[in-house]
């Protein structure tokens, strides 16, 4: 099967992974953290459900921080003479108090296992008269035939990015996800045997 790799450039688009990263533009290419630069990539890492965390509890919060996005376009928005080296001291106060970017989970464990189930229940609905039209049953195809279904889906999911569309893209990843539970239901799933030092990790 064919391997089709989509990248598309769009311009304002930039966002955050890590509050470092800011730090080390800082010191690589400072001319390009404008006011402006940095009021767009902070609200597009909230609309992709990013968040400033406290990640180390272990450590106090320095006297002046951001504790979340929403302080830091504040800052932005609101500082009539914006001082780069100022605001990259704050953002070092921050992670020096422990905190950094981390995406937020808009959906329970749970929850999400019960969506593949639901299109578990649609994969066997929607083909079971393909199955029996063609004769081949699901119990006869190999793990590498359910492997090529995936990589299909993965494509429409590459596919739908290209084009900016996430709701798609989700929607096909949901369908890998669900094929891959039918493929280890009829060969068996090996167990994730966890380590006792990762159990044991505070």
């Amino acid at each position: 099967m064919e391997r089709v790799n989509y990248v598309r450039i769009v311009p304002d688009s930039h966002s955050f992974g890590s509050l470092n990263n800011i730090v080390m533009h800082n010191t690589l290419n400072p001319e390009e953290l404008t006011k402006e630069y940095l009021l767009i990539g902070f609200r597009n890492t909230l609309k992709r459900n990013v968040e400033i965390q406290k990640l180390d509890k272990t450590k106090k919060d320095e006297a002046i921080i951001f504790k979340s996005i929403a302080d830091v376009i504040h800052y932005l928005e609101n500082d009539p003479v914006f001082s780069l080296n100022m605001f990259v001291s704050i953002i070092k106060s921050t992670i020096a108090s422990g905190y950094d970017l981390k995406p937020k989970y808009k959906m329970e464990r749970k929850e999400v296992y019960d969506r593949i189930d639901v299109e578990r229940q649609y994969q066997d609905l929607r083909w079971t008269p393909r199955r029996a039209a063609n004769g081949v049953r699901d119990e006869e195809k190999p793990p590498a035939e359910w492997i090529n279904y995936m990589e299909f889906h993965l494509n429409e999911a590459k596919r739908a990015v290209y084009e900016l569309n996430d709701e798609e893209a989700l929607a096909q990843v949901r369908k890998v996800a669900a094929l891959g539970v039918r493929c280890l239901e009829l060969h068996g799933c090996p167990e994730r045997v966890i380590p006792e030092e990762l159990l044991n990790e505070e």
